[in-house]
């Protein structure tokens, strides 16, 4: 418990004490204790400010043949509170040793000014709290259950120890303000106006049970399948057979690759349906994302090569950009998680991926997902981390759950470290990275020591370009023998890896460099060895410095950590609800910030933490101008907040809708540097022998794509005031294409070894029709209706 107040007290401490700080892990955490490289003279301050731009990652500093000299910046491990569930004990001792610093916070009372308490009335109330928390009154065996004083030990390794306390104690003691026995006691130190206040936000935030909020689902008792297991293990076959078999369904997906690749398959008959056996011999599809096994001989493929009419089925896809509608009237849908119907009744749905439901990002959309799909039947598939928190979810739901538990089909060794030579890189390998810039300095570096080309994927890369190099690695005549990418490589793409290596085993998380998780860890090291894909019998992985390769063995070896919670997120409704509670003119930070401070939700709810700062900061400056409702559209939207290239666009996006209510797109970027880069390019495409880019016009493309999509997703909410969605249509193709030849000009190319191979820009060879296409079939449609009536007159009784 010691630890416990040291780890609350070094989390408190300022950023830059924290990040020269080095802590070393406990002996319930991986050993690994971190080192620096430094070398001297002007040449180490210029790459020391490189590494610092970079999350400090580290670089070489002295090439010695084919290997380098790497400086290695410290990593440190995060503090964490340490708290089991099952240690009631431990954790009143952290609930009442720790009160007394958590009410001297200025943020504290900082947070509850702005929550409506008056200045004077905060120091009598939290004093009287600290008093009844020292008296035991708060922490015996009825209020221990009561105020979910076990909420303690749910935190997360990516939770800072201050900043979990000050959640958990806030929703304490809004509770016990709120609870009607302490009122008396309460209006002794505060007036009952004040009181009043407390109690009508800690109503407007509560939420004890979110199920209750899907009334369709709750209507009927579903059958829920979890298919668990590790990567490779061929956990998605029997849910992708049973989707195609179901007279109504929709697959729920983290990514656009994956609900397209589902959408495609199924229209042309690829996914073979349950409780079908192909009479003749079928080759399975050795390309897709999924995970299913490819080499059963018991049953047929769950996905094949080629399709098999009889297996065809109409499918429509829904994503948060575009839509793909091959049948109106079509009984199967592929969508994002986020853009899946609660309204609509399935007989089946499969969503994937459902440890993502701890996601402070997007969590919240997989929590909604399995409480409320309409569905008579769920198949979640996933990490065996998830069991847990969907087995307490669906208790509240009284739904039926079977767990179907999958082994990996080819195990996974540890290799021998590169030991910094690049040269050891070999074909078929799998650098990973954790910075953008990395990412392109290892992919010329191996280019150049090897003489192989490199692939690359990262996070910012849209979806149909990663798609593209996935491509061009996995083909064995495009001379892309290496890809490097960053954790983006662990879902969505199917890669032929016969080895992961580890750069780093450190990640910056915005304010110093964390060790990964083991989650992490073993998802990215996971990748290697795809089952059938590869001749060797295994995966292998490895990493670039040969101390780190003590962590990657203790990693591996450990088990997977069950998920703390499911994720949250606010809502129109919970807002306005709060909002009318809270002081006039609340802001949007303030708004947000009673929604995880405040709410009552059971232990294995958090609302997410994540930070809305910058949004909501920019949103407030148009309060005036713009409805709660259209702020919080806003916030809910994929927008670039943190990239500080897109500000100038943002800023005028909303000031455009604030003041007009509509935003054209051709208006919003004429003049500006996304659409002359782009024109830029695509000229120099025309006459350029060969590629040849930098990384600050790739970085203008990844942006141009990226706000092209945040105003399809705002399209497809309110068409009527991002009118152009046609507009986004067309430049998003060729802002794609510029990428995929900016990508290879990165690095320098000659005549011999440069291909064209734009394969992800190939027609599609399933027909459909765009929400755009509908839009003016339906405006056609009117306009004959109208002709019609037109040319009958008026109609006489």
């Amino acid at each position: 418990m010691s630890f416990a107040l040291n780890a609350l007290t070094s989390a408190s401490r300022s950023r830059s004490l924290l990040s020269r700080n080095r802590l070393e892990f406990l002996s319930n955490s991986l050993l690994y204790t971190p080192k620096r490289f430094r070398s001297s003279g002007n040449r180490s301050k210029r790459h020391e400010n490189v590494s610092h731009r970079n999350g400090g990652l580290g670089i070489p500093l002295q090439k010695q043949g084919s290997s380098f000299k790497w400086r290695k910046p410290t990593i440190v491990e995060r503090p964490q509170l340490h708290l089991s569930s099952d240690d009631r004990s431990g954790i009143i001792q952290h609930f009442e040793e720790n009160v007394q610093r958590w009410s001297e916070q200025r943020v504290l009372h900082s947070r509850l000014e702005a929550f409506g308490i008056p200045k004077a009335d905060i120091q009598p109330l939290l004093k009287l709290f600290v008093s009844e928390v020292l008296a035991g009154n708060l922490s015996h065996s009825a209020a221990y259950d009561k105020y979910m004083l076990d909420r303690f030990a749910r935190s997360t390794p990516e939770d800072l120890p201050q900043t979990y306390s000050d959640i958990v104690y806030t929703g304490i003691l809004y509770a016990w303000a709120a609870d009607p026995s302490t009122r008396s006691k309460i209006e002794s130190v505060i007036p009952p106006a004040t009181l009043l206040c407390i109690q009508r936000l800690f109503h407007a935030a509560r939420l004890e049970h979110p199920a209750d909020d899907y009334l369709e689902a709750r209507r009927t008792r579903r059958k829920i399948i979890m298919h668990v297991g590790p990567t490779n293990s061929g956990k998605t076959h029997h849910a992708l057979r049973a989707l195609a078999a179901a007279p109504t369904g929709v697959y729920a997906g983290p990514l656009r690759l994956l609900a397209h690749e589902i959408w495609e398959r199924l229209n042309l008959g690829q996914i073979v349906p349950l409780g079908v056996e192909e009479t003749g011999p079928a080759q399975p599809a050795m390309n897709t994302a999924f995970d299913v096994d490819v080499t059963s001989t018991t049953t047929s493929p769950a996905v094949q090569s080629l399709g098999n009419p009889q297996f065809a089925r109409a499918c429509n896809m829904i994503t948060g950009e575009e839509h793909k509608i091959v049948d109106p009237e079509a009984t199967l849908e592929s969508a994002t998680v986020e853009m899946l119907s609660m309204s609509k009744k399935y007989d089946l749905a499969v969503i994937d991926e459902i440890q993502m439901i701890a996601d402070v990002s997007r969590g919240f959309a997989w929590t909604s997902a399995v409480l409320g799909v309409n569905a008579k039947e769920v198949h979640l598939c996933g990490e065996e981390t998830a069991v847990p928190i969907v087995q307490a979810l669906l208790a509240e739901t009284h739904d039926v759950l079977e767990v179907r538990r999958y082994k990996r089909l080819t195990p996974l060794q540890i290799d021998k470290s590169l030991d910094r030579d690049l040269k050891k890189v070999q074909k078929g390998d799998c650098i990973v990275a954790f910075s953008r810039h990395n990412i392109f300095w290892l992919k010329r570096s191996i280019e150049k020591a090897t003489g192989m080309k490199c692939a690359v994927v990262y996070g910012k890369l849209p979806p149909q370009i990663r798609s593209g190099q996935a491509q061009l690695f996995n083909d064995p005549n495009s001379d892309y023998d290496v890809i490097v990418g960053s954790d983006a490589i662990g879902m969505g793409l199917n890669l032929k890896i016969r080895r992961i290596v580890f750069e780093s085993i450190g990640k910056f998380d915005g304010e110093v460099l964390r060790p990964l998780s083991i989650s992490q860890t073993k998802q990215i090291a996971g990748r290697a060895g795809r089952y059938g894909m590869l001749d060797e019998q295994c995966g292998l992985a490895t990493t670039f410095l040969p101390e780190d390769l003590e962590f990657l063995e203790q990693a591996l070896a450990k088990p997977f950590e069950p998920l703390p919670a499911a994720i949250l997120a606010p809502s129109q409704s919970s807002s306005r609800l709060i909002a009318r509670a809270l002081p006039p003119l609340a802001n949007m930070r303030t708004i947000y910030d009673a929604h995880i401070y405040v709410s009552k939700t059971q232990p294995h709810y958090r609302y997410s933490s994540a930070s809305t700062g910058k949004g909501a900061d920019i949103l407030d400056q148009y309060a005036e101008q713009l409805a709660l409702d259209d702020r919080i559209k806003f916030l809910l939207a994929p927008v670039p907040w943190r990239e500080a290239d897109c500000l100038e666009i943002l800023h005028k996006l909303i000031k455009s809708y604030a003041d007009d209510l509509s935003v054209g797109l051709r208006s919003l970027f004429e003049g500006t540097h996304y659409l002359e880069t782009l024109v830029a390019v695509e000229n120099r495409m025309l006459t350029l022998p060969y590629p040849k880019c930098d990384d600050k016009t790739l970085i203008t493309l990844e942006l141009f794509h990226k706000l092209l999509g945040l105003y399809a997703w705002l399209a497809f909410r309110n068409p009527v005031a991002y009118y152009e969605p046609e507009l986004v249509e067309e430049w998003k193709p060729r802002v794609e294409r510029a990428m995929h030849w900016a990508l290879e000009g990165v690095t320098r190319h000659t005549k011999q070894t440069q291909k064209n191979f734009d394969s992800s820009m190939m027609m599609s060879r399933v027909e459909f029709r765009t929400a755009g296409d509908l839009r003016k079939q339906r405006k056609v449609e009117a306009l004959k209706k109208k002709e019609t009536r037109k040319q009958l007159g008026p109609v006489h009784a």
